[in-house]
């Protein structure tokens, strides 16, 4: 019982409980203890002190909902963000009253489950069994369509830590869709370079075991990119899709979802599968530390171009000083003739492309030509700038392979821009005045390579007509995800940067977006007809 007052008997008599446990006497010599007349609770004593609804005891509750009284004694109390089971609810109060009941049922705080889609009377008694009734309504939220990833840390410990994980439990509520729901143990911790210094911060999600999310593959490792610096918050999503309109083998899954961190709202986020060395991701061999010599040496190994070069193991190229952190194996089984072995393959192609006055054609049996045209075609038709820097630009090695481009990552930032300029393919940046200074890929001196060239111009009017469908595409995703992002940017605010969107509204720069990917394919189909 969590009433205000509670009876305890100490010998024939009655004593008010208020909240603690009072222990008397223990020993024979202790003197008798005065007996406490009962507590008497009158008809105008009656009231509610508290009333509220708490995720630690409601299972698809994501926050605290407090109630209020109005001047009528009408509790009120309002779900926001996100729809909810009413059926089931179990409210914590605090009341003055002998004993409290719904519709005859005796009510015990935090545990005694009522049906809240319609109002709900508390009936509160007095000693002599007179009674009052108060009213408690609870408004349902209307949510935005888009499933809940609900994170609560144990003891609702904030997340401030790029390094450190945090335990907790993680739901997956499919809302309006037709997903499963998953309610599962998990670890959170923060992620991201840039887009982690801005206050809408970005999250890595470690599930305690592999399982399929919001119906994307099964896995333990998701990420939830928080698209801070991208009004329309749809660059990541429609640039994954021109991928998965491409050959390349794999590109990251996402869904568009409302996050609430430890009972707060946060905003509208992408929910991504992270790129990692998996039969569900990247497919390729995962190395053990024994795989030191012979063909298991030779892979698998996933690489990042990426001027933060911020890995534990890296290394930069011979000929480019491209920065290159070895994402997988990591550090518990990468040892120094793996380490040695992906050093030289890497630096070895960029030695056929760059020491001699011509390209070396030996370098197509060292990579894989078609994923190097897809992964480019991607980069350029969203105009992805950052690929110049290079910023997470990824490759990877199989086993008894060769050196393919991708998966594709990180499109929120300087993308969908209507250039009528090539980025990769007309100069090279060779910045090498400071250690970040920018170092574009190997494209131009692919390129040189007239087989090269026309391979890219095959597989580009071999994509064009599904390329053309990305408008469409772009129509559909803003349709279902207007209500997300109205909710989100009336939370948070848009800095200056380089989308140059901070002026306009979210219509305004989804429609910017599209005109401008538009412009751009029919500019890069007729530029690409004259090779």
């Amino acid at each position: 019982m969590t009433y205000e007052i509670q009876m305890h008997f100490f010998h024939g008599g009655i004593r008010p409980f208020h909240g603690c446990i009072l222990f008397i006497g223990g020993g024979t010599d202790d003197p008798e203890p005065t007996p406490t007349p009962p507590v008497i609770i009158t008809v105008d004593e009656l009231k509610i002190k508290s009333f509220e609804i708490a995720p630690d005891v409601n299972e698809r509750i994501y926050g605290k909902i407090a109630f209020t009284a109005d001047a009528q004694g009408v509790w009120h109390g309002a779900i926001e963000h996100y729809k909810a089971d009413l059926s089931q609810l179990k409210a914590a109060f605090d009341a003055v009253a002998e004993r409290v009941t719904v519709a005859g049922k005796e009510q015990q705080s935090g545990i005694t489950a009522n049906d809240f889609s319609a109002p709900v009377v508390y009936r509160l008694y007095a000693t002599d069994g007179q009674y009052k009734e108060f009213t408690v309504r609870l408004e349902n939220g209307t949510g935005t369509g888009l499933p809940i990833v609900a994170i609560l840390t144990d003891g609702s410990v904030p997340i401030t830590s790029k390094e450190k994980w945090l335990p907790g439990r993680i739901v997956f509520d499919p809302q309006e869709s037709d997903y499963p729901a998953l309610a599962v143990n998990m670890e959170a911790k923060g992620r991201g370079n840039n887009t982690w210094r801005l206050p809408k911060k970005p999250y890595a999600i470690k599930l305690a075991e592999k399982n399929p999310v919001l119906g994307m593959k099964k896995h333990k490792r998701w990420v939830l990119l928080a698209n801070a610096s991208d009004r329309t918050l749809m660059r990541n999503r429609a640039s994954f899709e021109i991928g998965r309109r491409t050959a390349l083998p794999w590109t990251p899954d996402s869904r568009f979802v409302e996050v609430i961190l430890n009972g707060e709202y946060r905003g509208s986020y992408l929910l991504c599968e992270q790129i990692r060395i998996d039969a569900n991701r990247v497919n390729i061999a995962e190395m053990k530390a024994e795989d030191t010599d012979g063909d298991a040496v030779t892979g698998g190994y996933l690489l990042e171009f990426d001027r933060y070069y911020d890995e534990i193991n890296k290394f930069r190229t011979t000929y480019r000083d491209l920065p290159v952190n070895i994402k997988e194996p990591d550090e518990e089984v990468l040892g120094a003739q793996q380490r040695k072995y992906i050093t030289d393959y890497v630096n070895h192609v960029e030695e056929l492309l760059y020491a001699g006055s011509t390209i070396d054609k030996s370098y197509t049996d060292h990579i894989d030509i078609d994923s190097f045209i897809d992964w480019w075609i991607v980069v350029e038709l969203t105009h992805n700038r950052d690929s110049r820097l290079p910023g997470s630009c990824y490759m990877y090695k199989d086993r008894g392979g060769k050196l393919c481009a991708g998966p594709l990552w990180d499109f929120d930032l300087q993308t969908f821009k209507a250039s009528t300029s090539f980025l990769l393919t007309e100069y090279e940046l060779s910045d090498f005045s400071s250690p970040h200074g920018d170092r574009s890929l190997w494209y131009k001196r692919l390129f040189s390579d007239p087989d090269f060239k026309a391979r890219a111009k095959q597989r580009w009017q071999s994509y064009k007509a599904s390329f053309d469908g990305i408008a469409d595409f772009i129509d559909a995703e803003a349709a279902a995800l207007q209500p997300s992002a109205a909710a989100n940017w009336a939370m948070w605010t848009l800095d200056s940067g380089p989308n140059q969107d901070e002026s306009l509204t979210w219509e305004e720069a989804v429609t910017k977006m599209r005109t401008s990917y538009l412009t751009r394919l029919q500019w890069m189909d007729g530029e690409i007809a004259k090779w």
